[in-house]
């Protein structure tokens, strides 16, 4: 992300230059949901909740302090935004696998078999991250999907980048020992 550009944008929006706020949105709006999408499954929740995390931001911007990265800003609000949302609403969704399956290359058209048990560990993979504790998820899809630093993912969440990586790490783990033990079972 381009410091330098977010701050004379921010700039301009607190000077009442909307179209600036716009140019923010655009940047970060698309890259934003597709991290909301992963923690949420439901392509509505992710759009509800970059809408409210859009809101929040233009109502807070005044408190944005640009010692810090806006990116880093904005995933913080993604995150509390998101926390508070699931607190609300306290159900558990049941999620369907399938759409957040990408489809296969069309080089493996040719071995339907192969294509379809490389579907299914890809499915099985996203259910183990989605089963993941929240910290832990968050943590490695900020890294893994969004490319931030162990200090940026530290500061998101509030931890120290020494916690964000063990974070990262223990999910990692978690996530082959889970898929392991589902291959000796039934692989």
């Amino acid at each position: 992300m381009n410091k330098e550009r977010d701050n004379i944008l921010i700039e301009s929006t607190l000077k009442g230059n909307i179209n600036s706020f716009e140019e923010l949105m655009t940047l970060y709006q698309g890259k934003l949901f597709n991290f909301l999408l992963k923690m949420t499954s439901s392509r509505e929740d992710a759009e509800e909740i970059t809408q409210e995390v859009f809101i929040k931001v233009y109502n807070n911007l005044y408190k944005y302090n640009n010692r810090w990265s806006f990116s880093t800003w904005i995933y913080r609000i993604a995150i509390n935004t998101l926390r508070s949302e699931y607190r609300k609403a306290k159900n558990v969704k049941s999620v369907d696998y399938y759409t957040n399956v990408s489809e296969l290359p069309a080089n493996f058209s040719d071995y339907p078999e192969l294509a379809y048990e490389m579907k299914e560990r890809q499915k099985e993979i996203i259910k183990l991250i989605d089963e993941l504790k929240e910290d832990q998820k968050t943590a490695l899809l900020l890294r893994y999907m969004q490319d931030f630093s162990f200090k940026e993912i530290g500061d998101i969440l509030g931890i120290s980048p020494e916690a964000a990586k063990m974070k990262i790490q223990r999910a990692k783990q978690s996530i082959c020992k889970k898929y392991e033990e589902l291959e000796k079972d039934g692989g």
